[in-house]
């Protein structure tokens, strides 16, 4: 059967994550996902571990879940989806599928096109030092150039899936692009709707212990396994992450994938008199700088994770879960190393041991994030056992 690729975070596993995995299933796919591990591409820690996760989308449907490694998980929209490209085309997916609010693949090639294009970085050029946030100005010259508006740019799953075109185009790849529509409620709609709902709004019920809404906006298997995890709240290691970020100087900032235009010095002065994560994100915020933007910026300060990782391929695919049916498609990959063991990682490279060994500083940085550390190591071990 063809394969079918998704990027995701099932942060958590919701209805419109379930739509996506049956319509690749019903279109004759077998399903591979790479998912982000403990921290996400927002700037946050994943609401429940990745191994549950993994369990949620192997319940779902999937036949094969990979990780994509911090440094890829919790940076832009552009190394996020050259990260998750590269690992599914590692294990020689078809298709990629993803959700859209256009639905329109011909109008998202074609934005892919004009930023691609010389007479865009042209303008680029001149018009950056003009105050607003990159985003806002890549969608505002992309409906100058295309002669009429629109707001693929300012949707975030499409702007996501023109990245994920674009990554495609970087790594030579002829991948087939499968975009479908979303429906009910938008990325961080705050209202609800009859059968879908947001991956925000899921996690405010599960932080605030209403699992009555969980549950309707979850399939059965993942809201039992949401029900019965961990849970995270950053909350829990502001202090950690202030202290570690107080002891750090502005060339060391500076080396900090999305840090520009002085946004380090910012930083840097901000902290002086800040007590909080809160505190410090709302006094750094601004019509340049997104929140979210500034979340990965202060997470990958404090985890280490610096521009070397920008723009480059994960080194390895580390497999988090597969069923009998996905274990064919681990055996025939060449393009990069498949880890299913720790020890595999000695035999890389070094860059591959870096990358292990953020993740693996990540992961016990997150057990303190949660309402019960002890039990996530027992449990990351034993599904490490279960499923590797």
């Amino acid at each position: 059967m063809p394969l079918a690729g998704i990027i995701a975070e099932f942060n958590p596993l919701h209805n419109g994550h379930q739509y996506l995995i049956d319509t690749a299933k019903h279109e004759g796919f077998d399903v591979a996902t790479v998912i982000s591990g403990n921290f996400v591409q927002r700037g946050d820690t994943a609401i429940i571990p990745k191994f549950k996760r993994t369990e949620s989308a192997l319940s779902a449907g999937a036949d094969i879940v990979l990780e994509l490694p911090v440094p890829w998980s919790m940076s832009t929209a552009q190394n996020f989806a050259l990260g998750g490209v590269s690992q599914l085309s590692a294990v020689g997916i078809d298709a990629l599928f993803f959700g859209s609010e256009c639905g329109d693949i011909q109008e998202l090639y074609e934005v892919a096109r004009i930023l691609s294009s010389d007479e865009f970085n042209d303008r680029l050029k001149t018009r950056l030092s003009c105050g607003a946030t990159f985003a806002k100005l890549r969608s505002e010259l992309v409906s100058e150039i295309l002669g009429k508006e629109t707001d693929i740019l300012s949707s975030p799953n499409d702007t996501l899936a023109v990245e994920y075109i674009l990554a495609a185009r970087r790594l030579g790849l002829s991948t087939e692009f499968r975009p479908i529509k979303r429906v009910g409620a938008m990325h961080n709609d705050k209202t609800e709707q009859s059968t879908f709902t947001t991956a925000t709004l899921l996690r405010n019920a599960i932080i605030s212990d209403d699992f009555g809404y969980v549950a309707r906006f979850t399939p059965k298997h993942s809201y039992d396994i949401i029900k019965d995890s961990p849970i995270s709240n950053i909350r829990r290691i502001d202090t950690a992450i202030l202290a570690g970020l107080k002891q750090m100087k502005p060339a060391e900032l500076s080396r900090i994938i999305d840090i520009s235009e002085g946004l380090d010095n910012l930083i840097y002065k901000s902290l002086r008199d800040c007590y909080s994560l809160e505190e410090l994100t709302e006094k750094i915020k601004s019509k340049r700088y997104t929140l979210a933007r500034i979340r990965r910026i202060i997470l990958s300060a404090f985890l280490g994770i610096d521009n070397s990782f920008f723009l480059t391929e994960p080194p390895y695919v580390r497999v988090l879960g597969f069923n009998d049916n996905g274990e064919k498609y681990l055996s025939g990959t060449k393009v990069k190393p498949v880890i299913t063991k720790v020890s595999q990682i000695e035999k890389i490279s070094e860059f591959a041991k870096l990358v292990f060994d953020k993740e693996n500083t990540a992961n016990e940085i997150y057990a303190l994030t949660l309402d019960d550390p002890v039990r996530f190591i027992s449990e990351q071990r034993e599904a490490i056992r279960r499923f590797i």
